[in-house]
C-alpha cells in the first residue's frame, strides 16, 4: 500500500524532471488530495492514526521511498542529483499518513481498527512491527530481481519471434 503510493508519486514526478534543459523552478505543488469522503469521526481518526503510528507506517513509507530512489536512479540517469534530494525532502512519512488516513477509514470500521491495535500491542504484533522493515527490504530486493528476470524472459521470447 505505502510502496504503491510512493511509486505513483515517483512516476508522476520523474517525467516532469527528465526534460533537458532545466525548466524554471516550478511553483510549489501540493500533495495529492486525499480521496473525497465523509468526515471521519474524530475518535475513529485518532485510532487510525494510533494504528499507523503503532505499525511504523511513516517510517516504513520513508524506507520504501529510499529503496525506490536507489532502484530508480540508475534507470533515470538524466535526472540531476538535486531531483532525488528534493524528492526525498518532499516525500515524508507524515505527508503519507495524511493521505492514507481516509483510505483506512473507508476500508475499515472502528472495531477493525481497535482489533488491529490490540494485535499490534500484543507480543506477536510487536514482533511483526520489529521485523517488518527487514521483511519489506528483502521482499523488495527479491521482487526487483524477479521483475528483472521476468522482463528479460519476455524480451528474449519477443526477440525469438
Amino acid at each position: 500500500m505505502v510502496s504503491s503510493t510512493l511509486l505513483a508519486l515517483f512516476l508522476i514526478a520523474a517525467p516532469a524532471h527528465a526534460k533537458k534543459p532545466a525548466p524554471p523552478p516550478p511553483a510549489p505543488v501540493a500533495a495529492p488530495a486525499a480521496p473525497a469522503a465523509a468526515p471521519i469521526d474524530p475518535a475513529f481518526e485518532k485510532d487510525i492514526r494510533q494504528l499507523l503510528a503503532a505499525t511504523g507506517a511513516a517510517a516504513m513509507g520513508e524506507q520504501v521511498m529510499d529503496q525506490m530512489i536507489g532502484s530508480m536512479k540508475p534507470m533515470a540517469p538524466q535526472l540531476p542529483e538535486t531531483f532525488w534530494t528534493e524528492l526525498r525532502v518532499e516525500v515524508t512519512g507524515d505527508s503519507l499518513i495524511e493521505l492514507v488516513v481516509p483510505i483506512y477509514a473507508k476500508h475499515l470500521n472502528p472495531e477493525d481498527v481497535k482489533a488491529l491495535l490490540a494485535f499490534y500491542e500484543s507480543p506477536a504484533g510487536k514482533k511483526l512491527i520489529a521485523v517488518q522493515p527487514a521483511i519489506t527490504a528483502e521482499s523488495m530486493e527479491v521482487g526487483q530481481a524477479w521483475g528483472q528476470a521476468v522482463a528479460m524472459k519476455v524480451v528474449a521470447k519477443m526477440q525469438a519471434q
